[in-house]
């Protein structure tokens, strides 16, 4: 018998030493008129077990829980980085779950085996939180690490969840690729993900305040891509992310760039931010029936910025505010008769701006137009002495 042989059959037998020691974690079915078992289900062995080497060919993984539990596909519950498809679910009685996968791990590599929390037993108490572990087919398990701390709201985010990714080529979104590892936090707001290739990477690590326990973002939750690309090398195998913070979708942010000899006109420089929709249709210059709301000053010889901005996609609106009233107008100019005509304040806009919750977002830097742009439509009267027009 060899030793895989012996694991598994150990593993046919534990739970029924468990019961025969009195070591169970819960009790499957309380006396009438006994207290609620609200104890959480957990796996009490493995097939193969945790940090399991240089294993032969496998196709079958085993998970044995500490009590009756709900006979689910395996898909609900388990996943494998790298991913294996699942070919067949088995269960024997409701304690053990044979999983049968449609081809053998792959050779010479560490594969991390995730299950997922939610599983529900028979008294419909579901698992709080997974877990993960290593085997490997290779004869042993690599020194790459990642260690990182997530902070949310001011405390420790506890059970975020941080997503490991391969840096994708230009034509491609990071998102768009397979996960290749995935952690949870602890109650220090702690990850870390174990047994990478040195040398390895670069990676990008996205990190999510997971409310629902669901393991994916939501629309709602507070989601980033941690700044920076990580990669380990021989001479540093471990690598300390350290603090990073999350915030709620809705928190504002701001945009930031270099106005610096951009504008060759006179006057305070302002600047606005519009929040693009899907109703979006676009923004034309045109003099302004009131002050904007957002309406900023601009420092024209440091780094302006615009805060307060809606997160998502937004488009940036600068102009010189030549009469001093905040607002984009049209000011007259003496022409070389008795007409007057009238020009827009010089401005100009950048669009499709990207603005992260919470955080600063870069601006390009925008160019104001040489010339001024006459405008014609709904013409005010004249005034009295009319400013002349900035030489241009």
């Amino acid at each position: 018998m060899n030793r895989h042989t012996r694991q598994r059959t150990w593993i046919r037998f534990y739970p029924l030493l468990l019961l025969g020691l009195g070591l169970g974690c819960a009790t499957v079915e309380a006396p009438s008129g006994g207290p609620e078992d609200k104890t959480p289900p957990a796996i009490v062995a493995m097939f193969p077990d945790s940090g399991s080497r240089a294993l032969p060919e496998t196709r079958n993984l085993v998970f044995v829980f500490s009590e009756k539990m709900e006979t689910v596909p395996a898909e609900r519950f388990l996943v494998l980085y790298p991913a294996v498809p699942v070919q067949k679910t088995k269960w024997h009685g409701h304690r053990e779950v044979e999983v049968i996968l449609s081809e053998p791990l792959p050779p010479d590599t560490v594969v991390v085996v995730e299950i997922r929390p939610g599983l529900i037993d028979a008294h419909r108490v579901a698992s709080v939180t997974g877990r993960r572990y290593p085997l490997a087919t290779a004869v042993d398990f690599p020194a790459g690490e990642l260690t990182g701390q997530l902070v949310y709201k001011d405390q420790p985010l506890i059970q975020g969840v941080v997503e490991l990714y391969d840096v994708p080529p230009d034509t491609l979104e990071y998102f768009r690729q397979p996960i290749l590892r995935r952690a949870q936090t602890d109650s220090l707001g702690v990850y870390r993900f174990a047994w990478l290739p040195v040398p390895g990477g670069p990676w990008l690590l996205r990190a999510f305040a997971d409310a629902n326990k669901d393991l994916r973002p939501g629309e709602n939750e507070a989601q980033r891509l941690l700044p920076g690309q990580f990669a380990l090398v021989d001479s540093a195998p471990r690598y300390q992310v350290g603090f990073v913070t999350l915030f709620d979708p809705k928190t504002p942010g701001r945009l930031v760039g270099d106005l610096v000899g951009l504008a060759p006109w006179p006057g305070q420089v302002l600047g606005w931010a519009m929040a693009i929709t899907e109703e979006d249709t676009g923004w034309v210059a045109a003099p302004a029936p009131a002050v904007v709301p957002g309406t900023q000053p601009l420092a024209r010889d440091t780094m302006a910025t615009i805060a307060e901005v809606t997160p998502g996609l937004n488009r940036l609106v600068f102009f010189v505010d030549a009469d001093g009233d905040s607002m984009l107008s049209a000011l007259p100019a003496a022409g070389d008769s008795d007409s007057v005509l009238w020009y827009l304040e010089p401005h100009t806009m950048l669009d499709s701006l990207s603005v992260e919750p919470g955080l600063d977002s870069a601006f390009p830097t925008p160019r104001f137009p040489a010339t001024l742009k006459p405008w014609r439509e709904g013409l005010p009267d004249p005034p009295v002495s009319a400013p002349r027009r900035p030489e241009g």
